[in-house]
């Protein structure tokens, strides 16, 4: 069976790297993600859920709506601090930042977090060892699209391929999101602003193709994404930024409701990360 791991990254609309210089200028107290919760709660009455990687900045500003998405089954894992891009930070400062996040993670929900995804995938291999110190067992911020300019392709040469997308050394794990080699040029399938912008009949052409040679996939989506609500003096962010920002979101929530429809017809099982792992190792311990 396909194994789909749908996630959320719990950040807002300031936090997006090409709209961070326009917060004072577009000045809107504006907040999307306290309204992901219909989102969410739909989810779970359908059996799909979700892992949510939170950054501390929304965590600190919304504790109850952190505990509310734990509580209806959602997984909290982390995004980091303030959404820097990692690759910025040096290897201490990586460390300070993403243990406090973490620790604010696990004090609002009094779980272990478990997950980590870097912002922009910007993660780099030689700070992988800072997450496992810090207790984390995974992280999701794998993607071979060197065509970005912010994200970083990392090496993961000395893992393991567990199996389709997932990677392991020792008894921690690497998850990637996909993308589709098409004529020599990586092409992003895998959600964000690219799933607003490709229509949904290429989305599923896309998935297909995927699945020609491999099996699991890892799909993205912001808060910001699932609000219909336009941005307050969004336009002062500039012609290009707003249509970046605007372009596919009024329609975002039921084609994406259409897609994760059409996907249960796939053969399609939808998982938690933290429930993949947990899964895979009790089967290990078993012998199976």
């Amino acid at each position: 069976m396909k194994k789909y791991f749908l996630t959320l990254d719990l950040e807002e609309w300031y936090h997006l790297e090409y709209l961070k210089e326009y917060k004072e200028i577009i000045e809107s107290s504006q907040r999307f993600a306290p309204k992901v919760l219909p989102f969410l709660y739909k989810m779970a009455d359908e059996g799909v859920f979700l892992t949510v990687f939170v950054l501390e900045d929304v965590a600190k500003g919304n504790p109850e709506l952190i505990r509310e998405i734990a509580k209806m089954g959602h997984e909290i894992a982390c995004h980091g601090k303030h959404h820097e891009l990692v690759y910025e930070l040096t290897k201490e400062e990586f460390r300070q930042r993403i243990g406090e996040a973490k620790k604010t993670l696990e004090e609002i929900t009094g779980k272990p977090v478990k997950g980590y995804r870097a912002p922009c995938f910007s993660m780099e291999t030689e700070k992988l060892d800072v997450l496992w110190d810090l207790g984390f067992t995974y992280d999701a911020s794998l993607i071979r699209f060197k065509e970005h300019k912010l994200y970083n392709v990392m090496d993961i040469s000395n893992f393991k391929k567990v199996e389709s997308m997932i990677f392991r050394k020792n008894d921690k794990y690497e998850f990637e999101t996909p993308t589709l080699d098409i004529m020599g040029k990586s092409i992003p399938i895998s959600g964000g602003g690219y799933f607003r912008l490709f229509p949904l009949w290429l989305m599923k052409y896309f998935m297909k193709k995927h699945w020609e040679n491999e099996d699991n996939f890892m799909f993205y989506i912001h808060p910001f994404e699932l609000v219909r609500e336009k941005l307050e003096n969004g336009k002062k962010m500039g012609i290009k930024n707003y249509f970046r920002f605007q372009v596919g979101r009024s329609r975002l929530q039921d084609k994406l409701f259409k897609y994760i429809k059409w996907l249960k017809k796939q053969n399609v099982e939808f998982l938690k990360i933290e429930d993949y792992i947990n899964k895979l190792e009790n089967k290990e311990g078993k012998g199976i």
